[in-house]
């Protein structure tokens, strides 16, 4: 018997499928039937009552008058916890203010989350911009210079195999890659660099940098500090250069002699 056949033996196979419900609702899909649910799971709608008012009694689910079901508030307890748990993001927050107020933009630190960028820290900028994004705001790491960043740290083969079942490669810009080869080339690139740019390239109205965050202890990327605003911002990227890139550096490299990690 193979270790992953050993592990799975130990799995608890309700657990899991109530698990797997959690994890269907978005932003996109917030609100699911008994019926979606139990389609989506593949499984028969006597089973999937029973998990759903299983999660709902626990206060991880909400039944609506609709007779449908949302996320419930205890999930964001348990999300906010962990997130508050990570001494990084913590720590950080006095050096991501100075960066706001260096740089007169949005600062965020994120993680790597499977194929996900997961934002643990936000400082919205001063004046009248307000970032849509928000402490657990999720993206596509295939689709950011974040999350680029980020994967830089798995080797070729993690990567690979992370995305064999990536349902579709959603095409943000023409920058944007639309296979597993195009993304190991764009992080071999992202390996090799001290920042990344996004001009444009996620968001049409947005420019963005990212920069690792090397943990003190293990010499390996975890987070990425970054930080965006408007494309009217700035005149040009060799201004946008010039005047954000070294103060983004300087910071991470700040948060990075404090990240025990």
């Amino acid at each position: 018997m193979n270790q992953e056949n050993d592990q799975e033996k130990y799995l608890v196979p309700g657990l899991v499928r109530g698990l797997k419900i959690l994890e269907l609702f978005t932003p996109e899909q917030s609100e699911m039937s008994l019926s979606e649910i139990s389609s989506a799971l593949d499984i028969n709608r006597s089973s999937a009552f029973r998990l759903v008012q299983t999660l709902e009694q626990c206060g991880y689910l909400n039944r609506t008058q609709h007779k449908t079901y949302t996320l419930n508030v205890k999930v964001l307890q348990l999300g906010y916890t962990a997130i508050s748990s990570m001494a990084v993001p913590r720590h950080a927050t006095a050096v991501m203010q100075r960066l706001r107020d260096i740089t007169k933009a949005a600062v965020h630190i994120s993680v790597l989350d499977g194929i996900d960028i997961v934002y643990l820290n936000n400082i919205q900028a001063p004046g009248t911009f307000t970032s849509n994004i928000r402490i657990g705001t999720r993206w596509p790491a295939y689709a950011t210079v974040i999350g680029q960043m980020l994967l830089g740290a798995l080797s070729d083969d993690e990567i690979r195999e992370r995305f064999a079942k990536i349902p579709e490669w959603v095409k943000y810009s023409e920058s944007t890659a639309e296979n597993i080869e195009e993304l190991i080339e764009k992080i071999h690139i992202a390996r090799e660099s001290k920042y990344l740019i996004s001009w444009k390239n996620f968001k049409p109205d947005m420019i963005a940098c990212a920069v690792p965050i090397i943990g003190r202890t293990s010499q390996k990327i975890q987070y990425v500090l970054s930080v965006s605003c408007p494309a009217t911002s700035f005149t040009n990227r060799n201004e946008f250069i010039e005047k954000v890139i070294p103060h983004v550096i300087t910071s991470a490299h700040e948060i990075s002699q404090v990240a025990l990690i």
